[in-house]
């Protein structure tokens, strides 16, 4: 479930749609979580899937550790990927606002995070561009990435959170806010590490 500040919008002929926030949503606030409407698929079942119905999920839908497709049921699938994304996954299932977010701005994803099984052409012209994204960057960048999930998990008390009543577990959630748990490793939610 995306944030209830936010609506799909068109972003340029090259992404198509994206998501922009309509309020100021500040550093710490979950803005999406995965709820109990989104589809999970087992690869099996996405092979059993008509050729049109595998094209709708390999665009839309993100794959988790266990190398699942995730589809979301709202807007949270048209989130765009960037660079310097807006928001960071703390543990597998919810992303929170790495920095402060202004009316207007399009909230961002790593792709990365998406456990993307192909490499993705970036041309987000972000200094930092990777310039190709792929699942196995969660091995390459996860201990930077697990300091930034560390820290935004503290962050949460620190804000409203209008989606906390539509997390998947909000006790283990409260455990990562409170300091009683670490979030789980990127290298952890990566579902390449076989060399995949």
């Amino acid at each position: 479930m995306i944030h209830p500040q936010t609506k799909v919008s068109f972003i340029s002929e090259l992404v198509s749609d994206g998501v922009l926030a309509r309020a100021d949503i500040p550093r710490g606030t979950i803005v999406w979580t995965q709820d109990v409407l989104d589809q999970v698929f087992e690869q099996a079942a996405f092979d059993r899937f008509p050729p049109a119905v595998q094209a709708q999920l390999d665009r839309y839908a993100h794959r988790d550790a266990l190398g699942r497709y995730v589809l979301c049921w709202d807007a949270g699938r048209y989130v765009n990927h960037h660079c310097d994304p807006a928001l960071r996954g703390v543990g597998s299932w919810f992303m929170v606002a790495r920095r402060d977010i202004e009316a207007g701005e399009e909230i961002t994803c790593d792709y990365a995070e998406c456990n993307l099984d192909e490499a993705l052409m970036c041309d987000c012209a972000d200094p930092a561009c990777r310039g190709q994204i792929h699942g196995r960057d969660l091995l390459r960048y996860a201990g930077p990435w697990d300091a930034e999930a560390r820290e935004l998990a503290g962050l949460i008390r620190t804000v409203p959170q209008p989606l906390w009543p539509y997390l998947l577990d909000p006790a283990q959630a409260g455990a990562l806010r409170d300091g009683q748990q670490d979030p789980i490793s990127f290298r952890d939610q990566c579902a390449y590490k076989g060399g995949k």
